[in-house]
């Protein structure tokens, strides 16, 4: 079966605080969405990439390639309002049949063996989500009805959650058309979109090591990793 990526960069990443997108900022020498492209030409050397990219970070995007060469990208996509668009968008440029992997620009740290493990499983069962138990103890919140605040909270059992990593393996027979439905705001990743037309999820083992870097906080913890 084909196999081909998607790298969603849609975004302009306002949470990390910083005038640099935050899929351009430097880690070692190199821009994460270079590191995050180039692990996938590793793992997969003869997939297509696709880059979705917010169409006012295209111009950017080609001066930081004369700068540090090839990123690795074969396609470059112009992203939607949400991430759900930007998908879709990328999936325009793929064919009705094979294996895609659907994953973070900002997710540097995906291991070979996780990113081919999830196209193996993919293949076999349609979808491979990679997830991770919790390792803090979580609480449930209410919202006071006049405001935003929070009203009440509760301890829920951790070990009842997962939390969830990408890339995000699927049968791109099944999948393009789950993203013929009309967007929702309970579409909070492809699997979600996926289990709304009725396919089953497959789960597969991730990576605590497979952070995704959106905070300041998160910033520092990659350039430790790095710095190895």
């Amino acid at each position: 079966m084909s196999r081909f990526v998607i790298i969603v960069a849609g975004g302009t990443g306002t949470r990390m605080r910083t005038n640099t997108a935050k899929q351009f900022l430097m880690i070692e020498g190199l821009p994460i969405l270079w590191r995050t492209l180039r692990r996938f030409g590793e793992a997969v050397p003869d997939a297509p990439i696709t880059l979705v990219l917010h169409e006012s970070l295209f111009d950017e995007f080609r001066i930081l390639e004369s700068e540090h060469g090839p990123s690795g990208a074969t396609h470059l996509i112009k992203g939607g309002a949400e991430r759900f668009h930007s998908v879709l968008a990328g999936l325009t440029s793929l064919p009705d049949e094979g294996l895609v992997a659907i994953h973070d620009a900002v997710r540097p740290f995906p291991s070979i063996k996780l990113i081919r493990t999830a196209f193996d499983t993919a293949a076999t069962h349609g979808s491979a989500i990679p997830t991770i138990p919790l390792k803090d103890s979580i609480r449930k919140i209410s919202y006071s009805k006049d405001s935003d605040s929070v009203s009440d909270s509760v301890s829920v059992n951790r070990s009842d959650f997962l939390s969830v990593q990408t890339p995000q393996c699927f049968d791109l027979s099944l999948l393009k058309p789950a993203f013929a439905s009309p967007y929702s705001p309970t579409f909070t990743d492809d699997a979600s979109v996926f289990e709304a037309s009725g396919h089953p999820i497959t789960l597969c083992q991730g990576d605590p090591v497979n952070i995704k870097l959106t905070t300041p906080e998160d910033l520092i913890i990659a350039r430790a990793l790095f710095g190895e």
